[in-house]
């Protein structure tokens, strides 16, 4: 029963969002580490069991409320095994203006066990954010200047410098809740992928926003290792919980155009 849970969490840790400062990049000087056509795919594991597949895309640049606009999108898919107990087929897309300032919408669609089509619109000039699933609206959530989405926090995180012993913050919001998610760059490592070793940055978040599972253990814990390159790819993600570990691990990659 730990595979499906586990991957489902990958769903809501990408929800959590990331844990980075924010500094407004001009729109005539951004020099971002990926582009359109850029394809990360990584294999999902629990402890030893294979689980599942993500793909991360940059998908065309488009425009959104007739803003231009970044287009992100995270799939998530159980394997067959896992099918058989909880099949799970998560879709999430960020919408970010074209000045990385913060998001303008978000869109997730599940149709694996739990059906899911929600949309999360940000209004900046109103600092508030509204949450809507299969048209069902929640009142708004205040959010600060330059939220971002959970699928845009990815891409946000990677236009950043790294240096090991800072403590960085992130303003995400996924329209339920907003918060500043803490976390530290510990160490540089070397792994191994199958492109050959990779010097990374090892990135640890602080889990106390985190809800569910990681309220049920008494030592939770998430890693992030993100190359010490200019792409600044995360290669690995090691989530630890009451029930075990899941491992996201990078199994290729495709630079965009």
């Amino acid at each position: 029963m730990g595979s499906p849970v586990f991957i489902r969490f990958f769903s809501l840790f990408i929800v959590a969002g990331m844990f980075f400062p924010f500094t407004r990049l001009r729109a005539d000087s951004l020099n971002l580490p990926f582009s359109p056509g850029e394809e990360i795919l990584y294999n999902i594991r629990w402890q030893q069991i294979k689980a599942g597949t993500c793909s991360i895309k940059v998908l065309p640049s488009t425009r959104a409320n007739n803003n231009p606009v970044f287009h992100f999108q995270i799939a998530v898919n159980s394997n067959q095994l896992v099918d058989k107990i909880y099949k799970i087929r998560d879709v999430m897309e960020g919408f970010v203006y074209e000045d990385f300032s913060g998001s303008l919408l978000y869109k997730q669609t599940s149709t694996g066990k739990r059906k899911k089509e929600i949309l999360v619109e940000f209004f900046r000039e109103k600092n508030e954010v509204v949450y809507s699933n299969f048209g069902g609206k929640r009142d708004p959530v205040e959010i600060p200047d330059h939220t971002f989405d959970p699928v845009g926090s990815f891409y946000r995180m990677r236009t950043l410098n790294f240096e090991v012993g800072n403590t960085l913050t992130f303003p995400v919001s996924d329209g339920k809740k907003t918060f500043l998610q803490k976390g530290e760059v510990v160490k540089k490592e070397k792994i191994s992928t199958p492109s050959g070793a990779i010097d990374t940055f090892v990135l640890v978040p602080s889990v106390t926003h985190f809800s569910g599972i990681f309220e049920k253990s008494e030592d939770p814990t998430v890693r992030v290792w993100i190359s010490a390159d200019e792409k600044k790819i995360p290669v690995r993600i090691q989530i630890k919980v009451v029930v075990g570990s899941i491992i996201f691990d990078l199994a290729s990659y495709k630079p965009g155009a």
